[in-house]
C-alpha cells in the first residue's frame, strides 16, 4: 500500500515558481525566501499586510549592488575607457529599459506578486515593475551569497548585452558636443533657451 505525503511535504506552487526561477538565474538560494521578498509589489503587501514587507528595501539595495557590481564587470571589459565613457556605458546598461528588457529574458513578470489592480492593468509586463523586480533580485542574491554571488550574475546578464553593443556610441549629441567643446576650447558650451 502506498502512503499519502503529507500536504506540508508537498512543494507549494510558489515554491516551485522561485526554484524555477533560481534555475533561470542560474544561481541557487539558501534561503528562498529573499528571492521571494525580491518580487512582491508593494501592491500586493498594501492588500495583504500579513504577506511580509514589500521588495521596496530591497531594490533600494539592489541599485548600490547593481551599480558597483556593473562598474566592476565595465572596467575588466574596458580597462583603457576614461570614467566618462565607463560612466556612460553604466548608464545605458542600468536603465529601466535594458533592466526591463533582462527581466523579460529571464520571465520573472510571471514571478511577480502584485495586487489586483497593478496585475489587471498588466503589472507584470510594465518596464518600470519589471526593472524593480531585478534589482531587488540582485540584491536578494547579494544577501544570500555576497558579492560574488551578485558579481555572476550581473556577469551572466550584462557580458552578452556588451559584445553585442561593442563599439556603438554611448554618448548623446549634447555630451558629445561638450566634450568637444572642452577638448578645442577649454571651455563648457552655454545654452540660451530661444523659445
Amino acid at each position: 500500500m502506498k502512503q499519502k505525503k503529507s500536504p506540508a511535504t508537498e512543494p507549494l506552487p510558489r515554491e516551485e515558481s522561485l526554484r524555477a526561477l533560481a534555475r533561470r538565474l542560474g544561481c541557487r538560494f539558501r534561503n528562498l525566501s529573499l528571492l521571494d521578498r525580491a518580487l512582491r509589489h508593494s501592491s500586493y503587501t498594501y492588500e495583504r499586510p500579513e504577506a511580509g514587507p514589500s521588495n521596496e528595501q530591497m531594490e533600494f539595495l539592489g541599485v548600490a549592488v547593481l551599480a558597483l557590481t556593473v562598474s566592476q564587470l565595465l572596467m575588466e571589459m574596458f580597462p583603457e575607457a576614461s570614467e566618462g565613457e565607463l560612466s556612460r556605458r553604466r548608464a545605458a546598461l542600468v536603465n529601466a529599459r535594458q533592466l526591463a528588457e533582462v527581466a523579460r529574458g529571464l520571465d520573472l513578470g510571471v514571478c511577480l506578486l502584485l495586487g489586483r489592480g497593478e496585475a489587471r492593468q498588466a503589472g507584470h509586463e510594465k518596464p518600470s515593475l519589471l526593472a524593480d523586480a531585478l534589482e531587488a533580485v540582485l540584491a536578494a542574491a547579494y544577501l544570500d551569497g555576497g558579492f560574488k554571488k551578485a558579481q555572476r550574475l550581473v556577469n551572466h546578464w550584462f557580458t552578452p548585452i556588451l559584445a553585442q553593443q561593442g563599439s556603438l556610441p554611448w554618448q548623446d549629441p549634447k555630451t558629445a558636443l561638450q566634450e568637444l567643446t572642452q577638448a578645442r576650447c577649454k571651455l563648457s558650451p552655454t545654452y540660451h533657451l530661444l523659445e
